[in-house]
């Protein structure tokens, strides 16, 4: 299953004009000095006997939008390595995640408000703990928008227009402009850029319509203009001391055994995981 924004391309209208010309190709053949024979992989029956607890899966890098983007790389340079895979790990499985049911998908949300919030009592100083927990909370309010498409499953969540950090005053976002008012110009553009084709010249006649419709940049600018992801962070999981992690996750899966939760195991996985990232001892001493 994969999963989407609604900005997959980087579009704007300060795009240089000029597409490159030599674009690069997949080529089919061999080469002479390898034998191309089947590569094989051996495991060690060590290896086979690894606990689930063991095996490390690197959590991929949230974007988001460029504001959340900016603020997760400063919030997080410097912090131990566990520290950021810790964070990403929570966008990655509490917020933009592949569950399907709505009522997992707001248990394992809740839940992600909390592990921030240890993350963030814990780790970071009182303005850049503030930040962090601003920054979850716009990354939640975007995972409110899943839709899924019902003939491909294909996962997609709306992002709210967006200004580069350091971008000028007069940035218009042509993606989110195109997807909005001309969607199916936008489906041109993907299946350009995918095919290798002509993208440019789309591009460049949607910024020319789009910078003389006066309607279109006023819209624009009152959507950019309003706060993002402000939501509340109700949680059943609120009220867990993050004093420590013992008593964080004593609490947590006391809240996880009494709330009658339909599929508890995604929460007790995710609280799993989230006590390894940090290096905590495993469950079983608590």
């Amino acid at each position: 299953m994969k999963i989407y924004s609604s900005s997959p391309y980087d579009v704007n209208l300060y795009l240089n004009s000029k597409q490159p010309a030599d674009k690069p190709a997949l080529v089919a053949g061999t080469i002479p000095e390898l034998s191309h024979d089947t590569d094989t992989v051996a495991i060690s029956p060590a290896a086979r006997e690894l606990a689930a607890s063991d095996l490390v899966n690197h959590s991929a890098i949230y974007f988001g939008t460029a504001q959340i983007n900016d603020s997760l790389n400063r919030l997080l340079d410097g912090q131990p390595s566990e520290v950021r895979e810790a964070a990403y790990g929570i966008i990655q499985s509490n917020f933009i995640t592949d569950v399907s049911g709505e009522e997992e998908r707001a248990a394992l949300s809740e839940l992600g408000f909390a592990q921030a919030k240890y993350m963030a009592d814990n780790y970071m100083k009182e303005n850049d703990a503030a930040e962090f927990m601003q920054t979850i909370r716009q990354i939640g309010a975007i995972s409110k928008t899943r839709t899924v498409d019902p003939e491909t499953n294909e996962i997609r969540y709306e992002t709210p227009p967006q200004r580069p950090v350091g971008a000028p005053d007069d940035y218009i976002d042509l993606a989110y402009m195109m997807k909005k008012f001309e969607p199916k110009t936008m489906d041109k553009l993907q299946e350009a850029i995918t095919g290798g084709k002509d993208w440019n010249s789309i591009l460049q006649s949607f910024a020319k319509t789009a910078s003389a419709r006066k309607d279109w940049v006023q819209e624009f600018r009152e959507a950019a203009g309003r706060q993002t992801g402000d939501i509340a962070e109700e949680s059943r999981f609120g009220n867990a001391s993050t004093v420590s992690m013992a008593e964080f996750v004593h609490d947590i899966k006391a809240v996880i055994a009494s709330a009658g939760f339909k599929h508890p195991e995604l929460l007790s996985d995710s609280i799993e995981a989230f006590m390894r990232t940090l290096g905590s001892p495993t469950s079983s001493s608590y």
